[in-house]
């Protein structure tokens, strides 16, 4: 392969359009850029405004409508993947392939033909730098999103690329982890690693060289304002024994735990990637017990919890938005007409036209988007318990703060629980807070990132 011009930019797109399939106009129009070895560029912008769109073209992973792209000098089409181009995409489970941790690590560099003996170096070397090392021999779908972005980044870096695509690989990371991770890319863009970053978090834009803004955000109607309520009694207790099954899904607690989820309000559970936090939700909503977990209810819980998942990929299933959001409130009891038009109210509190919006194809539908519907039809459904697993991952600050108002206004009325990396988000809420993870392995992590040392 031709080597890497290092005084032109690495990566062009001039007057870009990009069509997702099956739309009927582009998500992205009119985008021109360069990229230079050694640039990190961080794209922004709101949920829906075509940056994964972009990315995905970038990468050669989709075709452009309008436009062109071109790498190292040469024009980049869809289907014609150059090796030198990283690419990780925004939901790790889609693009985990390998039975280990290991295998998912050496997978890239593996079929580029890198040497064995030189694989499994740098697969050493990233596993202690991100804290895999233990996971190796694991299989990469049990981990948590936040360590299985944690296993696609080594990934991609251990292959050696000349240009890194990330569409919001640090979503679902613990502050710690992301400090780590932002170190990481920050050494091989000095290297010459050119890197295009679709973020929301600010502290990752201020990481890059520079920022550029995809899409227009329509000012959101005005926050939500929960009525204040006197009193609050216990609805539902957790029990967290610190004896964890070898296998299967555990968490992390260094003693017994209890978690009081208190009725009204919105309690959280915050820690480490890996820690647990998915685990409990799943058992306080019944959908995946733990022998490590108790869960006792004041009174029967009626209608059932309520889960808003990490992914939702694995959510959705209906065809159009309108019947995604109808279908948990319908099935509850409530009315068609009804539920639509309290969903209504939320999609306009997010700053969306509502009726745009329920008219959409939810395949059609950014995962920001799906996420956010996923939590509307929560929030709307009508639950002894609500449960919202990293709600705000990946969602634009805007619609964020729009999110914390739906989110406070119902805790008025059910009791919330969720789990979250997002401690400014959680602060806007004033939860409670309840915190998993084993606290000398947490200390093991920030010591890992005040050491100086030289990285892989």
């Amino acid at each position: 392969m031709p080597p890497v011009n290092a005084s032109a930019p690495i990566l062009e797109a001039r007057d870009l359009a990009v069509t997702p399939p099956g739309a009927r106009a582009p998500a992205v129009r009119g985008v021109s850029l360069a990229v230079t070895r050694g640039e990190w560029v961080a794209v922004v912008g709101p949920n829906g405004g075509g940056k994964t769109s972009l990315l995905l073209a970038l990468a050669g992973l989709w075709p452009a409508s309008g436009g062109a792209v071109t790498f190292a000098g040469a024009p980049l089409s869809a289907g014609g993947r150059d090796p030198r181009i990283a690419a990780v995409l925004q939901d790790p489970s889609s693009q985990i392939l390998a039975a280990t941790v290991g295998d998912e690590m050496a997978f890239t560099a593996r079929n580029l033909g890198v040497a064995e003996s030189r694989i499994a170096d740098a697969v050493r070397a990233w596993g202690e730098r991100f804290a895999l090392g233990r996971d190796l021999d694991r299989d990469p779908r049990t981990l948590s999103a936040g360590r299985q972005q944690l296993v696609l980044l080594a990934a991609a870096l251990i292959a050696e690329p000349a240009l890194l695509i990330a569409d919001e690989p640090a979503a679902h990371l613990d502050p710690v982890a992301r400090a780590i991770v932002l170190d990481a890319i920050a050494e091989r863009a000095a290297r010459g690693l050119a890197v295009v970053w679709a973020t929301q978090d600010p502290g990752e834009t201020r990481a890059a060289s520079r920022s550029i803004e995809v899409g227009e955000i329509a000012p959101p109607a005005e926050r939500p304002v929960a009525r204040a309520t006197p009193g609050r009694e216990a609805a539902v207790r957790i029990l967290i024994s610190d004896h964890a099954p070898e296998s299967g899904p555990r968490v992390s607690v260094a003693e017994p735990m209890e978690i009081v989820i208190e009725r009204p309000g919105v309690t959280a559970l915050v820690g480490p990637n890996g820690a647990g936090k998915s685990v409990v939700l799943a058992a306080a909503a019944g959908i995946e017990p733990c022998s490590q977990i108790k869960v006792e209810w004041k009174r029967d819980p009626e209608p059932p919890p309520i889960v808003a998942l990490q992914y939702p990929e694995l959510q959705v299933f209906e065809e159009l938005v309108a019947d995604e959001l109808a279908f948990a409130p319908v099935s509850r009891g409530i009315g068609r007409g009804p539920a639509l038009e309290a969903a209504k109210q939320c999609l306009e509190a997010l700053g969306w036209d509502a009726e745009a919006m329920l008219a959409r194809h939810t395949w059609s539908l950014s995962t920001g988007e799906k996420r956010l519907i996923e939590v509307v039809g929560a929030l709307a459904a009508p639950s002894s318990l609500i449960l919202l697993d990293e709600p705000t991952a990946g969602i634009d600050p805007a619609r964020r703060s729009a999110l914390a108002g739906l989110v406070r206004k119902r805790a008025s009325e059910v009791p919330v629980l969720v789990a979250s990396q997002d401690r400014a988000w959680l602060t806007d809420l004033g939860v409670r807070e309840f915190a998993l993870g084993d606290v000398s392995a947490k200390s093991q992590a920030k010591k890992r990132l005040t050491q100086h040392c030289q990285g892989p």
